[in-house]
């Protein structure tokens, strides 16, 4: 994964992640399910740094992720929350991909 179109990607999965766990903070959910939920969605923005670091270094990539962070807003608009779903489909689509080992078919 190299190119300015995978840092893009890189950055709107780190600004989805942590605008989930934001909102995780305000959702309905109570106690272990929430801290649960929190701590995968920082989890996989630290696995996001990573391959970040791992493209670029990683003096850069704490660059970027704290540009990232910086523009995420601190009140979600619908736009966002959207946002938020794309990404986690996204994601989960490609989870479910790697687990059947070929591409699924949309109905």
């Amino acid at each position: 994964m190299t190119g300015q179109s995978d840092i893009a990607r890189m950055r709107q999965q780190i600004a989805a992640e942590y605008l989930s766990a934001q909102l995780g903070l305000s959702g309905l959910a109570e106690g272990t399910s929430r801290h649960r939920f929190i701590t995968n969605k920082m989890e996989r923005m630290g696995e996001s740094f990573e391959t970040l670091a791992a493209m670029m270094g990683k003096e850069q990539a704490i660059q970027i992720l704290a540009d990232t962070l910086q523009e995420v807003p601190e009140q979600a608009t619908r736009q966002d929350i959207l946002q938020v779903l794309l990404q986690v489909s996204i994601a989960t689509q490609m989870w479910l991909m790697r687990l059947v080992g070929e591409p699924l078919v949309m109905w």
